[in-house]
């Protein structure tokens, strides 16, 4: 199913590209422009997951001097965090993270944003051409341009009940820390996926991703620097929601 999507083994800075390696467990390379090729590295999960996808310093923090995921972000972490977008059927997000962080929401694909207050900035509702679901607490009034579910409780099993209802199967899970902390806790997180950046990031307890265990099914880097994993989440489940009762 694997093959090398680039044979060449210096990376293209000329025309604005780089170099993704992969070190386990298949040996590929590709180059960032090629986004077919990114694409196809990630889809390897089927018709239906739930990836948490998240970026840290080699300590763990999640956010950097400013406070947000920004001063961590380079070397490829962008083009694989489209890749892996455009794969999802929808991009799910908390609703601090979307205040902190509006730019972080995606231009043109659904975004479920989790949020009890639906506390959410007009910058993210301008931003979203793909439209925003917001989940929320009963006491909550959504803003204009959103649409609103209620939600009788916020755990994991119930957001993700919430979020199959609208159709979507293939879910990426952005943070914030609090939100992800959930869904593992639930057990309904498939796919752990965590770029660690060469870039420092906050030292606070407070911003450290949960540990998580499971089998590695990747390892790849890039010529920057910047160090990409992915694991299967011990627990998670594994058939198809059309089976469960």
């Amino acid at each position: 199913m694997w093959q090398t999507f680039l044979s060449c083994s210096q990376p293209t800075h000329d025309n604005g590209g780089m170099l993704v390696h992969t070190d386990f467990p298949y040996g590929i390379a590709f180059d960032t422009l090629n986004r077919e090729a990114a694409i196809r590295w990630w889809d390897t999960a089927g018709d239906e997951w739930v990836r948490v996808n998240v970026i840290t310093d080699a300590l763990g923090h999640a956010v950097g001097a400013s406070g947000t995921s920004q001063d961590l972000t380079g070397g490829a972490d962008r083009t694989l965090l489209l890749a892996l977008r455009e794969l999802a059927d929808v991009v799910v997000l908390g609703g601090a993270t979307v205040r902190a962080e509006p730019l972080s929401v995606p231009r043109d694909k659904p975004l479920v944003i989790v949020s009890r207050s639906a506390d959410i900035p007009a910058a993210a509702i301008e931003r979203a051409h793909g439209g925003i679901t917001v989940l929320h607490h009963s006491s909550a009034t959504v803003p204009d341009g959103v649409e609103g579910v209620v939600l009788g409780r916020f755990t994991g099993a119930a957001i993700l009940k919430a979020i199959h209802a609208l159709g979507h199967r293939r879910i990426v899970l952005e943070g914030g820390l609090a939100l992800i902390d959930v869904f593992l806790k639930s057990g309904v997180v498939t796919e752990w996926c965590q770029t660690v950046s060469p870039n420092p990031g906050e030292q606070s307890a407070d911003v450290v991703v949960p540990a998580v265990t499971g089998n590695l099914t990747l390892m790849a880097h890039d010529d920057s620097g910047f160090r990409y994993t992915r694991r299967l989440v011990n627990g998670a489940p594994r058939t198809s929601s059309k089976s469960r009762t």
